[in-house]
């Protein structure tokens, strides 16, 4: 049998069943989720990183929707996902960035829900994962709008930054789940 440790390197945690949960406690840990994807968008937008690539950048909403996947499910992680381009593009973007961002969340979103459901992968590695899929996400709008070319000239900076970022999501969220049990938010 697997220990706490390595059921948490492999993806394996504890997950919630929200069903069971009253309609109120379901919305109000719902609008934490989305509350706590904006609030990391939102200091991400403080903290500008020193890249001149468009479209590299941490992923801290992102880290959110990975918790909600482990700890809610799939179904709980795409509408944390959906919530938090929405409203960050309302708050904080245009809508060109909803296309760009829409594209990238949903991506990385199906790649972390199909890592997650295969248990081969740690948090760590399907946060990775999540993150080269964003950017892919994005890279493939780009192909779309813009031009090929300008999507194949970022490839290798949005790979290794998705690899980069995702790495760093996926420690912290690691350690949130194995420090915070899933009883303890419901």
């Amino acid at each position: 049998m697997a220990g706490p440790q390595s059921r948490i390197l492999m993806g394996m945690t504890d997950r919630m069943d929200i069903s069971r949960l009253s309609p109120a406690r379901r919305t109000a840990l719902y609008g934490l989720f989305c509350a706590l994807a904006l609030i990391a968008g939102y200091l991400e937008v403080l903290v500008p990183l020193p890249v001149t690539v468009p479209g590299v950048k941490l992923g801290l909403g992102n880290a959110v929707v990975l918790l909600a996947l482990a700890w809610m499910g799939p179904r709980a992680g795409a509408l944390i996902m959906l919530a938090k381009v929405l409203c960050s593009t309302v708050l904080f973007g245009n809508p060109q960035m909803l296309v760009f961002s829409l594209a990238g969340g949903a991506l990385s979103w199906a790649v972390m829900a199909a890592a997650m459901r295969t248990r081969a992968f740690s948090t760590v590695a399907t946060s990775v994962l999540g993150g080269v899929a964003h950017n892919a996400g994005q890279l493939l709008v780009v192909a779309l709008v813009l031009s090929p070319q300008v999507a194949l000239v970022n490839v290798p900076v949005l790979a290794v930054s998705g690899t980069v970022a995702g790495a760093l999501i996926g420690i912290v969220v690691s350690q949130i789940i194995r420090n915070i049990p899933v009883d303890g938010i419901a």
